[in-house]
């Protein structure tokens, strides 16, 4: 009960800053004050109130209280090589949506990346991931058979997808090789991603190898450039040299 109870009071608070009810730059009605409107407890306000700060809509200000940010202007950040944790943490608070699970053939530069014959037929996925409710990025993934096996629907379409298919088939990737460049978006992606013709695209291909250098999926994802920002960690490695060690 307590779970529906925040939930109810963070849904009425995120459509009333959607609303304008709340507008930009004002402060939210204080704890004491939702407490009492919505006849719940002190944590189940907090609760909703953290919520809305994962979400990004409101913005904690010590002493004052919670002041509403502005959402037309956001861009959400997406960490290359924090993914996963971003998701399990809830800092990316992704719905995905599996539009395809199919077999394919491998095309030839498909192909050389996962080393198998042109021609071939790969596992095929195409995900939808939103943001509340808003579309954040499309993804197309390719993987050989033998190592997709343990896929199943919930694994396919879910946001932890990597660390679910490792768990599941007993893999262990170990690195991911990426490709990053710009580029436009084909008519039914314009559709789904709701952008404009001629919309640029931020476009990244993973390659990733397991434990054995074996590459085991390829993956495109295409980010509207207006709603997304690329960050990521490169971990540079130690060279001794006769001045001492230096990061290269």
């Amino acid at each position: 009960m307590s779970n529906l109870l925040y939930y109810t009071v963070y849904s009425e608070i995120k459509r009333r800053i959607y609303s304008g009810e709340y507008p930009v730059g004002t402060l939210i009605p204080s704890e004491a004050k939702l407490k009492k409107e919505f006849e719940v407890s002190t944590i189940t306000i907090r609760r909703a109130i953290q919520e809305l700060v994962l979400d990004s809509l409101v913005e904690p200000r010590q002493g004052i209280g919670s002041i509403v940010l502005d959402t037309s202007k956001k861009m959400e950040v997406v960490g290359l090589s924090c993914f996963t944790t971003d998701v399990s943490t809830g800092r990316l608070r992704i719905v995905r949506t599996l539009l395809v699970d199919d077999m394919i053939p491998a095309q030839t530069d498909i192909a050389e990346k996962l080393r198998v014959q042109p021609g071939s037929m790969l596992r095929h996925l195409v995900r939808l991931d939103t943001i509340g409710g808003s579309p954040f990025s499309i993804d197309e993934a390719f993987i050989p058979p033998a190592l997709a096996e343990k896929i199943n629907y919930a694994i396919a379409a879910s946001p932890l997808f990597m660390h679910l298919w490792q768990e599941a088939s007993g893999l262990n990737f170990i690195y991911t090789h990426y490709d990053i460049w710009a580029g436009q978006a084909e008519q039914k992606e314009q559709e789904i991603l709701c952008i404009e013709p001629l919309s640029p695209l931020l476009i990244t291909g993973e390659l990733v190898f397991n434990v054995n250098k074996i590459p085991s999926l390829w993956i495109v994802t295409k980010y509207p450039s207006d709603r997304c920002q690329l960050s990521g960690t490169v971990k540079l490695f130690q060279k001794k040299t006769e001045h001492g060690k230096i990061g290269e």
